[in-house]
């Protein structure tokens, strides 16, 4: 059935999409930085409705992203396949002193995949070329091109940049394609921001010499008025029918110019070759707003829907990703739900954590959760977080006890007074580049084990505020403090100077040094959301 989709095919914070097709089935991977598992796979049968069905970085040993900075770690990855095997390659942004490339193979795109085998130390965003003599190429980031070793073993001979591009910042996400004796090199430039855009050259020879396609950029937006903005970094596939595509990332802007709550998502263009042996992407060189595909009617993320976790599986659905790594033996899954233990953690520090996540996915949405909570400790917390990075989120949660030896500051001029007090609260704090801020402490009636809910609501319509409510009867629900703005949560308003990850939602349980420790139990997860603009 024909039908029309609208972009993005993917949304939430899925950047710098890679694609394979093997057989008639699509399969695709993203970057995911500091999140842990790393590198989505995702499978599709349409180019449209895609499913999660595994990670690349599985175990920490593949990986260790302790101590990473925010926006550090696994940058753009490439998939490919090839002898049998899916062959992925990351870039390991770890400043030391820039970046390491590591291939990962495996016999199934779910996995499990192999230990690392790291290539080289040079720039970011390697993708694998395999060619039709047998031989494979490394490309990475600034238009350099290295053979590679059959078996993924390791470089061959010296590396060669065989094109940097048109002059556009950041000649980045190198793709290598060959149809009909020509090699075109596709590189993302001007940055991945609103001068994004994706430019092509082409060769006899895959050293080159490249002459640059005459009608350069093959990819921008150009229409700052326009819902999509922010496109490139883009690969190509082509369709069992013989049609092409181009997916690519992009972004969409609350206002011209201004705030992307959602980062950087995947796209999908149609792909035409035009008689001379280029091709034209999109809707003339600009992002599509729709494309038009056989597959079957609908997009679910469009129209209301909601999604429930019970946690009830042998693990973790591959929706949740870790901030950095979890602690060790901080989480287990039970007949009652997910159980996280109460450890001693910094959520503001690049360390390990136990701080699930799962993206965002719409600008309009519903979280809430329920949990029975067992603390050992004064200070123990559990419950919803809205998260960014270490330098922005938002903490809602349950937590046993007040005052100083909980963790708060205490008040220096009420002299002879009691300040440290025992028993259950709700709490909302926000956190900004490393300062907390209370915005709401109450007490509540339950005891250890009651069940709680809490929910978090935000819509943009209203003006992009976060409403917080619980229920301690699991029927009626109170507000917990006043509207939140959720700005400060938008990558574009962070403090460094380059923010690459967008909001998630999530569940976190945290202790206190040196004392005991309870756990938090979440029976189970709810996303909700209402029909799409």
């Amino acid at each position: 059935m024909t039908a029309a989709f609208r972009n993005p095919i993917v949304p939430g914070d899925y950047p710098d999409p890679s694609i394979v097709r093997v057989g008639d089935d699509y399969y695709m991977v993203t970057s995911t930085f500091q999140f842990f598992p790393g590198v989505p796979v995702m499978h599709s049968k349409d180019l449209v409705h895609w499913e999660t069905i595994g990670h690349v970085i599985m175990r920490r040993e593949q990986l260790d992203l302790v101590g990473i900075p925010d926006s550090f770690g696994v940058f753009a990855p490439d998939i490919s396949y090839a002898d049998g095997k899916f062959w992925v390659v990351v870039p390991y942004y770890h400043g030391r002193p820039r970046c390491t490339n590591i291939l990962y193979v495996a016999d199934r795109p779910e996995g499990p995949y192999s230990e690392g085998v790291p290539l080289n130390h040079h720039f970011i965003d390697p993708s694998i070329f395999h060619d039709d003599d047998g031989r494979k190429y490394l490309a990475f980031g600034g238009g350099w091109v290295h053979e590679l070793a059959a078996d993924g073993s390791g470089l061959v001979g010296e590396a060669k940049q065989v094109w940097p591009g048109t002059g556009g910042a950041a000649p980045e996400a190198p793709h290598l394609v060959k149809r009909n004796g020509w090699y075109y090199l596709m590189l993302a430039e001007g940055g991945t921001f609103f001068d994004h855009m994706e430019t092509v050259a082409r060769s006899k020879s895959v050293w080159g010499p490249y002459e640059p396609c005459p009608h350069n950029p093959v990819l921008k937006q150009r229409d700052p008025e326009r819902r999509l903005q922010r496109a490139g970094h883009g690969k190509l596939v082509e369709a069992p029918d013989g049609r092409w595509f181009m997916v690519h990332l992009g972004g969409r802007p609350l206002t011209p110019g201004g705030d992307c709550p959602l980062g950087r998502e995947t796209f999908l263009a149609d792909v035409a070759w035009t008689d001379d042996g280029w091709f034209v992407v999109g809707e003339d060189g600009a992002p599509q707003e729709t494309v038009t595909l056989d597959a079957p009617a609908g997009q679910p993320l469009y129209e209301a829907g909601e999604t429930i976790d019970r946690f009830d599986g042998p693990r973790l659905s591959p929706e949740w990703e870790w901030v950095r790594h979890p602690l060790p033996g901080g989480y287990a899954l039970t007949e009652a739900g997910l159980e996280i233990r109460c450890l001693p953690f910094i959520p503001y520090s690049p360390q390990e954590t136990l701080i699930a996540t799962r993206r965002w996915r719409h600008l309009s949405f519903v979280a809430e959760t329920s949990l029975t909570f067992e603390p050992a400790s004064l200070g123990e917390e559990a419950g919803l977080v809205m998260y960014r990075d270490t330098d922005g989120y938002l903490a809602f949660t349950v937590r046993r006890g007040v005052g100083q030896t909980s963790g708060q500051m205490f008040d220096v001029k009420r002299l002879h007074e009691v300040q440290e007090h025992d028993g259950l609260f709700v709490q909302v704090e926000i956190f900004e580049s490393v300062r907390r801020k209370t915005l709401a402490l109450m007490p509540l009636s339950i005891g250890a084990g009651d069940r709680l809910a809490l929910r978090v609501e935000l819509d943009e319509a209203d003006g992009g505020a976060m409403r917080l409510s619980y229920s301690e009867d699991g029927k009626a629900y109170a507000p917990a403090c006043a509207p939140v703005p959720a700005a400060f949560l938008y990558p574009d308003r962070a403090p460094r100077f380059h923010c690459f990850t967008a909001p998630r939602v999530g569940v976190f349980a945290r202790g206190v040094y040196g004392t005991p420790h309870g756990r938090a139990t979440f029976e189970q997860f709810t996303y909700r959301w209402g029909r799409q603009r």
